[in-house]
């Protein structure tokens, strides 16, 4: 998983594949598709033709309600150097919540009326949203605003939605550690007394130990 690549990927992958009609989609009455652009994208790679939707990545914090410590397992976290069957852990990934403004952009109110069913009804549901990402881990995605921001210029009316939705996602460790398996145990004058365990609290007390109290 690359941090913040994958999500935007992912999530440009998500919104794509959209289309509206109308009347005058082109003779045949074909679907015309939606375009899905990152905002200010390099000039050569867009061509803008309404209606579209840009993606801007808009705030990023550390989720405190969702951060634990520890170790982790975790095969997706699997770093490229060690082989499948090699062991390792290396600390909890930092949560984090990535904000993203998505807004569309229509020049007729039916196109903007397509666009807006399909973004909150398929696309970006009010609930139980997600986000996968292509190492097979699934990201949960919250819708947190709506907002109509139609505007006219010179003359033309243009049709606005902006929809803020929340990815929780995390920042994975860039340090591990390989563990390697026990194969034996030395132990030095191995006598019964060795073997009870080292008395006194919190130790473990093995059969017949002195408890020392004061």
């Amino acid at each position: 998983m690359a941090f913040l690549l994958s999500e935007d990927k992912a999530l440009r992958e998500k919104l794509t594949g959209m289309t509206v009609t109308d009347q005058k989609a082109d003779e045949l009455g074909d679907p015309r598709p939606v375009g899905v652009w990152f905002g200010q994208p390099d000039q050569e790679i867009r061509s803008q033709s309404y209606p579209y939707i840009t993606i801007d990545m808009v705030d990023m914090q550390r989720d405190v309600e969702r951060e634990m410590r520890g170790y982790a397992t975790a095969e997706y976290l699997r770093p490229a150097e060690l082989d499948n069957d090699e062991p390792f852990e290396m600390t909890l990934p930092i949560p984090v919540n990535i904000d993203y403004q998505i807004t569309s952009y229509a020049r007729h109110p039916r196109h903007d009326r397509a666009i807006m069913s399909q973004l909150l009804s398929v696309k970006l549901p009010i609930r139980f949203g997600i986000l996968e990402l292509d190492d097979n881990t699934v990201r949960r995605l919250d819708v947190l605003d709506v907002s109509k921001r139609d505007v006219s210029e010179q003359g033309k009316r243009l049709f606005i939605n902006a929809i803020t939705v929340r990815v929780s996602s995390e920042i994975a460790p860039t340090i591990f550690t390989s563990l390697q398996e026990v194969t034996s145990v030395h132990l030095d004058d191995p006598t019964p007394a060795r073997a009870e365990g080292r008395p006194g609290d919190p130790y473990f007390y093995g059969p017949g130990a002195q408890v020392i109290t004061e």
